[in-house]
C-alpha cells in the first residue's frame, strides 16, 4: 500500500514535469527547477477543476470523474510531447531541465521520500484517528467523498452545507479517490504526504532565496562561474530551513532545559499553551498530534504561494530596472500575479486566516519597493488588480455559500508578559533581528543579483513583527469568550513560525559565511582572511579560531540542538517511546472498541453512494459521540454541537436540534417525531449504547416499528445495536 501510494504521487509529479521544464527555461532565476512543487501543483489543479465542475452540479466528484480528468491531463501532455511542431522544443526543455537541475531534483525527491517514510513509521506506533478533532477532519473528507456534486452536506448538521474553510479537506478527498483506499489508512497517508511536500518545498524556496545572496561566494569547492551561486551553501541553508520549519519547535524546550537543568517531566503541549488563554502552535506539533486541520492542509499551499511571490518579485524588479515603458497587463510579472491570485483564492477556501497574513506580506513588500523606487507604483497596482480578480474568481464557489464565523476585530484586553514572548520567540528572533539589521545597515552594498532575496527576506521579517504585535493588540472575536485571543494567535503565529524559521536558517548561513570570509563587514574578531595572511603569527591564528568558535559556531550549535530537543521529546511522549507497533489502520480502535459502529459505518459507505441523512446521538466536542456520521460522511441531525455553534455563529440552531433529537428517540411514534423525520429526510436511525447512555428514556420498541432493521449486532453481549432503514 505504501509503495502504491508513493508511485501514485510520483505519477502526479511526472505529469508536472513538462510544465516545470517550460517554466524553468522561461525564468532563468529559478535555481532548482521547482521539482518539489510538481506533485502539489498537479494535485491542486485536479482539485480546483473538480471543485468548479462539481459546483456547477456536474457529478464529477467521484473516482470516475477524477480518473477521467487525470486521463485528460495525460492526453494534454502527450499532445505537447508528440506534436511535431513542438516535440523537439519540449523534449529539449526536458533534457535541459534534467541537465541543469538533476542534483537539486535528487535532493528534493530524497527529502520527500525521507519525510514521507518518517511520518508513516511514526504514525505506525499510534495510527488512531481518535482524539482532539480527528473526527471532524475525517468527517469533512468523508462528506466530500460522498458528494458527487458540491457543496457537500455538513455531516453534523443535516440539511445544511459545510460552513468551514475546508478546501484542503476536499483536496484530501481527491487523493483518497486516486489512491482507492479507505479513510482508515488514507488519513495517515495524507499526513505523511503533506509533511513530505512541506519539507521538500521549504527546501526549494530557501534554496532559491539563498542562491541569490553572495555571502561566501568566493569560497567552496562547489562554486563555479557557470553556476554563479554557491551551491553548497544554498543546499546547507535549505536543509537547515527544512528541519527548522518541519521538525523543530519554538524556544520553550530550550528555556525549560536552562531553567531545570534537564528535560525530565517536560510536557510538550506546554510549548503551544505557554501564554495563558492562548494557543501558539507550530508545524511539528500539528504533525505530532496529527489532526488534519485547515492550517495543516494549507502548509504546502503557503510555501507554493511564497515561491510564486518570489518569482513575481524577481520579474518585477528586473522589468522596472530596464527603464522601459511597461505594458502593465502583459508583462511577465503581471502573469505571475495571476498565479499568485490562484494561490490566494485557494488559501481563502483552505485556511481563510492566511489571506490576511499574506496580504500583509504583499503590502509590506510593496511599501519597501516604493521606498526604493517610485516607478514600482503602477506595476504594483496592476499586479494587485490581477491578483485580486483571480483570487475572487477562484474562491467564488466557496464564498457563495460560506458565512463568516468571525465576529469582527476587537481590541485585546489581555497581553502576553514580555518574558514569555522571549521564551517562545527569542531563540529565533534575536539572531534574525541581528541578521536583518545588518542587511538594512549595509543595504547600499547589496549587489543587483541580491535585490530579490533582500526585499523578500526583509518583508518576511516585518510580516512576522506585524503578526507578533497584532496578536498582542487585537483579536478576531468568536464564541470562545474565555480565550479571546486563542484562535487569532494560533492562526497568525502558526504562519509566523514558518517565516521566522526560514529567516533563522538564512541568518545562520549569513553568520557562518561572514565568519569564513568577512565579506561586506569587517568583523575583526572573526575575520579569518587577515589572520591567515599573517603566517608567522600562530598565536593570533589560534586566538581568532577560538573566538570564531566561541562567538559563532558554538552559539549556533547550541541553538540548533536546543530547538531540536522539542521534536525528540514530543514524538517520544505522544507515541509511547515507540514501544508498540500497530500498523497504519487508523480505525482499528473502532473495530475493537465499537464493533457495531464500525460495521454500521462500513454498511453505510458500501450501500449509499451519496450522502443520506441519519440520526445518531449528538455529543460534546472532542468526545466519541457522532462517530458514525463522521466516518461515514452521512449527515446526522446534529453532531458535535459546540463545533456547530462555532461554525454557525449561534447556539440557537444546535440547541433546537438537540431538543428535536430527544423527541425522536424518546417518543418516536408521536406526530411531532413523524414531522421531524420528514423534515430532516431521515433514512436511517441508529441505536447503540451511546444512544442508550444519552437518552435514558429511549423507546427502542417504538423505534424498531419505524422501519426495517438492516444491520444488528452487539458490542457488550447484552444489548443489541441496530441500524434501522426507515419506511417511506
Amino acid at each position: 500500500m505504501i509503495l502504491a501510494v508513493y508511485l501514485s504521487l510520483l505519477f502526479l509529479q511526472l505529469l508536472a514535469v513538462p510544465f516545470l521544464a517550460w517554466v524553468s527555461k522561461l525564468f532563468p532565476q529559478i535555481k532548482d527547477g521547482l521539482w518539489a512543487f510538481g506533485r502539489y501543483l498537479t494535485w491542486l489543479v485536479l482539485s480546483l477543476i473538480i471543485f468548479f465542475l462539481a459546483h456547477l452540479k456536474l457529478a464529477v466528484n467521484n473516482v470516475s470523474g477524477v480518473y477521467f480528468l487525470i486521463f485528460v491531463l495525460v492526453l494534454v501532455n502527450c499532445y505537447f510531447l508528440f506534436r511535431a511542431k513542438n516535440q523537439q522544443k519540449l523534449l529539449s526543455s526536458i533534457k535541459h531541465y534534467w541537465q541543469h537541475f538533476h542534483r537539486q531534483i535528487i535532493i528534493e525527491e530524497v527529502l520527500f521520500i525521507l519525510f514521507f517514510a518518517f511520518l508513516l513509521v511514526v504514525r505506525s506506533f499510534q495510527p488512531e484517528i481518535l482524539g482532539l478533532e480527528k473526527f471532524m477532519d475525517a468527517g469533512l473528507m468523508q462528506s466530500y467523498l460522498k458528494s458527487p456534486t458540491l457543496p457537500a452536506g455538513d455531516m453534523w448538521l443535516a440539511g445544511e452545507k459545510i460552513n468551514y474553510y475546508s478546501f484542503g479537506h476536499f483536496m484530501g478527498s481527491i487523493l483518497v479517490q486516486i489512491w482507492g483506499i479507505d479513510m482508515a489508512w488514507a488519513y495517515n497517508f495524507l499526513l505523511a504526504t503533506i509533511m513530505a511536500i512541506l519539507a521538500s518545498s521549504v527546501f526549494s524556496l530557501t534554496f532559491n532565496i539563498r542562491a541569490n545572496f553572495t555571502w561566501g561566494q568566493k569560497i567552496g569547492r562547489d562554486f563555479s562561474a557557470k553556476e554563479k551561486y554557491n551551491f553548497s551553501a544554498a543546499v546547507k541553508t535549505a536543509l537547515l530551513a527544512t528541519v527548522m520549519v518541519t521538525l523543530f519547535g519554538n524556544g520553550h524546550s530550550l528555556w525549560f532545559f536552562l531553567s531545570n537543568g534537564n528535560l525530565t517531566n517536560y510536557f510538550y503541549p506546554s510549548a503551544t499553551r505557554f501564554i495563558a488563554n492562548t494557543i501558539h502552535e507550530f508545524p511539528v506539533y500539528s504533525f505530532v498530534v496529527s489532526d488534519l486541520h485547515a492550517h495543516v492542509f494549507s502548509l504546502p499551499m503557503v510555501v507554493a504561494m511564497l515561491m510564486s511571490i518570489f518569482l513575481w518579485l524577481s520579474e518585477l524588479i528586473e522589468e522596472v530596472k530596464r527603464q522601459k515603458v511597461l505594458k502593465l497587463f502583459t508583462e511577465r510579472f503581471f502573469i505571475l500575479s495571476l498565479v499568485m491570485g490562484v494561490f490566494i483564492g485557494a488559501l481563502a477556501m483552505t485556511n481563510t486566516w492566511d489571506v490576511l497574513i499574506y496580504s500583509v506580506f504583499l503590502l509590506i513588500l510593496g511599501i519597501l519597493l516604493l521606498m526604493w523606487k517610485k516607478e514600482f507604483w503602477l506595476p504594483l497596482v496592476s499586479s494587485a488588480l490581477g491578483l485580486s480578480l483571480v483570487a475572487a474568481m477562484v474562491s467564488a464557489p466557496w464564498f457563495l455559500t460560506f458565512q463568516s464565523i468571525a465576529e469582527g476585530i476587537k481590541i485585546a484586553s489581555e497581553h502576553s508578559p514580555l518574558w514569555q514572548l522571549l521564551v517562545l520567540w527569542g531563540a529565533h528572533l534575536i539572531p534574525v533581528l541581528i541578521f536583518i539589521l545588518l542587511l538594512l545597515f549595509h543595504s547600499q552594498r547589496r549587489e543587483p543579483k541580491e535585490e530579490t532575496s533582500w526585499f523578500f527576506v526583509v518583508a518576511m521579517f516585518f510580516t512576522f513583527v506585524f503578526l507578533l504585535i497584532f496578536t498582542e493588540l487585537f483579536y478576531f472575536k468568536d464564541i470562545y469568550t474565555s480565550y479571546p485571543r486563542a484562535n487569532t494567535m494560533f492562526k497568525l503565529m502558526f504562519q509566523g513560525f514558518i517565516l521566522i524559521a526560514i529567516l533563522l536558517a538564512l541568518a545562520i548561513s549569513f553568520f557562518i559565511s561572514h565568519a569564513k570570509t568577512g565579506k561586506h563587514f569587517n568583523w575583526q574578531l572573526i575575520d579569518l582572511r587577515e589572520v591567515w595572511s599573517q603566517k608567522n603569527n600562530q598565536l593570533l591564528k589560534i586566538k581568532t579560531i577560538l573566538r570564531t568558535g566561541l562567538f559563532v559556531y558554538l552559539p549556533i550549535t547550541l541553538l540548533i540542538v536546543g530547538l531540536a530537543t522539542y521534536p525528540y521529546m514530543a514524538f517520544r511522549s505522544y507515541y509511547g517511546n515507540f514501544q508498540h507497533y500497530q500498523g497504519l489502520n487508523g480505525l482499528k480502535w473502532m473495530e475493537t472498541r465499537y464493533p457495531s459502529s464500525y460495521a454500521i459505518v462500513n454498511y453505510l459507505k458500501a450501500n449509499e453512494a451519496q450522502q443520506v441523512n441519519i440520526l445518531e446521538a449528538s455529543g460534546e466536542s472532542f468526545t466519541e459521540f457522532s462517530l458514525i456520521s463522521a466516518f461515514s460522511g452521512m449527515p446526522t441531525v446534529v453532531g458535535w454541537q459546540v463545533h456547530e455553534w462555532l461554525w454557525r455563529g449561534t447556539w440557537d440552531i444546535p440547541a433546537q436540534r438537540l431538543r428535536e433529537i430527544d423527541v425522536i428517540y424518546n417518543d418516536p411514534l408521536s406526530a411531532e417525531s413523524t414531522a421531524l423525520i420528514e423534515q430532516y429526510q431521515l433514512k436511517y436511525i441508529i441505536i447503540t449504547n451511546r444512544e442508550r447512555a444519552k437518552f435514558p428514556n429511549l423507546n427502542e420498541k417504538a423505534l424498531l416499528q419505524l422501519g426495517r432493521v438492516v444491520w444488528t449486532g452487539s458490542e457488550d453481549g447484552i444489548n443489541q445495536d441496530y441500524l434501522i432503514l426507515l419506511e417511506k
